[in-house]
């Protein structure tokens, strides 16, 4: 009898000292190859389901991996042992719900544990995580919605409960700080089109139609966004939010007061439009684009390339003679902005124009035929009259991923000074600029000009964009500098630019 005692008061003891291993020295917590957690010896009688996993799911279920798909802990185990996941029924593949896999629950229903269905009222949106905002030891579902009275974007959350997700919604006071990012870069934006793993607009005001069987990668994966590809020939986008295909119900377009985007040009199309939106051609149009088919630059001269082993006595770049695009004199009176602001006459200049010294140096002559950059061209037009025409010249690298923000710099509701910014710099200015000036435009396109069935005798009709898109973006408020700077880092880190 008292060799069963000592046996017992061994064996308590030795579970004792496990409890308190496990309590004070945790276990090696990691996944293997197939992604699964390790598990410890202690936490074997909950562990991870065998049969749902990142690469396995239920056969009534298809799986949505652009939102939260990975594991965690709601039935607070203190590990992450339940797999939580996006799913929708085989048969209603829009009536996504949010579920978890419960560790210990292998075979059982998989979905149990889950959250209501959209067609319930559940709000989604791919900006989520999960975290334990209450302190209860179980990781709430969150994700970035508009939420209150004014409906700001708001991580908003729901519990996790003993039984599956509480259906009301709370406000995490405490975010990740990739979420507090996202929430500064929705605030005023009206338009986003992010172009990554979707074609979705995030804050849900618009929709797209597409032309030419353009496609986008939708493999959450591939975590180095490639954009939205366009081929030059008979692709782009068509922007609306009303059943006859117009823009403006959702939010006038005479409220925008800034664009950002991400661009890249395969190769320079002629007049090429990043975005168009108007009536159709010299109708109440804001664009933005390029000029011509690019910049010709002084290492295109072909004399110059001819004695280019001599020193050179041609006159180089600012000075002589230069390559410019040819206009005629009803084109340029037509696009100057002459009979719009108030003309001034600088006196004439007094002084020496500042030459580029004389060097014996052989300089780098661009023989290709292929030209490095165009003139970025920003224009505004009230019916058929050009209001506002802003030229930044070289603005522009072919085969470089470029960020561009145009935005108003003051309050000024009608005549807002302007400002363009290239890859977070600022790069030029305008006082007394000009916003969309009508709410409702019929024909808004990204990849297509207004003027591409136009043309005459002094140039070929606008061709269709050719490179690709990303992160596209329309605001009722002025975006700052450190706006543009946070902006410019979230686009850099998703495309992968060092």
């Amino acid at each position: 009898m008292e060799i069963f005692h000592a046996v017992l008061l061994f064996t308590v003891i030795s579970i004792g000292f496990v409890i308190l291993g496990e309590l004070f020295v945790p276990p090696n917590e990691g996944f293997d190859d197939s992604g699964k957690p390790i598990v410890s010896f202690w936490s074997s009688f909950a562990s991870p389901r065998s049969d749902i996993g990142p690469t396995q799911e239920d056969k009534s279920y298809i799986r949505d991996p652009r939102y939260f798909n990975d594991y965690t802990d709601v039935g607070r185990l203190s590990l992450k042992y339940d797999f939580c996941r996006m799913l929708a029924p085989v048969d209603d593949e829009k009536n996504l719900f949010f579920a978890c896999a419960l560790a210990g629950t292998d075979y059982m229903d998989s979905a149990k544990f889950r959250t209501p269905s959209v067609s319930d009222g559940f709000r989604i949106s791919k900006d989520d995580y999960m975290r334990d905002i209450n302190g209860t030891g179980r990781n709430s579902y969150c994700r970035i919605l508009p939420y209150g009275k004014h409906e700001d974007y708001q991580p908003v959350c729901n519990y996790a409960l003993d039984t599956g997700f509480n259906f009301r919604e709370v406000v995490d006071s405490d975010p990740p700080e990739h979420i507090v990012t996202l929430i500064d870069l929705y605030e005023g934006c009206v338009m986003w089109l992010r172009f990554a793993t979707d074609m979705d607009d995030y804050v849900n005001k618009v929709n797209i139609k597409l032309a030419g069987n353009m496609t986008i990668d939708e493999t959450p994966s591939n975590t180095i966004t490639q954009g939205l590809s366009f081929n030059g020939s008979n692709q782009y986008v068509r922007i609306f939010d009303t059943p006859s295909l117009s823009l403006g119900m959702k939010f006038p377009m005479r409220s925008i007061r800034a664009w950002s985007v991400w661009v890249y040009f395969e190769e320079f199309t002629n007049n090429a439009k990043i975005f168009d939106f108007g009536n159709g051609s010299a109708n109440c149009n804001v664009t933005l684009g390029i000029l011509g088919r690019g910049d010709a630059g002084c290492a295109s001269n072909k004399l110059q390339e001819i004695i280019c082993d001599q020193t050179s006595t041609i006159p180089g770049c600012p000075s002589g003679a230069q390559p410019v695009e040819e206009v005629s004199p009803q084109e340029l009176m037509k696009t100057s902005d002459g009979n719009v602001n108030e003309f001034s006459c600088p006196k004439a200049a007094s002084y020496a124009r500042e030459l580029k010294h004389a060097s014996a140096k052989k300089e780098e002559v661009n023989t290709s035929g292929i030209k490095n950059s165009a003139t970025l061209l920003y224009e505004v037009w009230e019916l058929s009259s050009r209001k506002m025409s802003l030229k930044l010249n070289n603005a522009i690298p072919i085969k470089e991923w470029t960020q561009i923000v145009v935005t108003v710099t003051n309050d000024d509701s009608f005549r807002p000074n302007m400002a363009i910014f290239i890859n977070s710099k600022p790069m030029m200015s305008k006082d007394s600029g000009y916003l969309p000036t009508t709410g409702t435009m019929t024909n808004c396109y990204l990849g297509k000009s207004n003027w591409t069935n136009q043309t005459s005798q002094y140039a070929n009709k606008d061709a269709l964009f050719k490179g690709k898109i990303f992160d596209f973006r329309a605001y009722t408020k002025r975006l700052d500098e450190g706006f543009i700077d946070r902006s410019y880092d979230w686009g850099k880190d998703k495309l992968a630019l060092k």
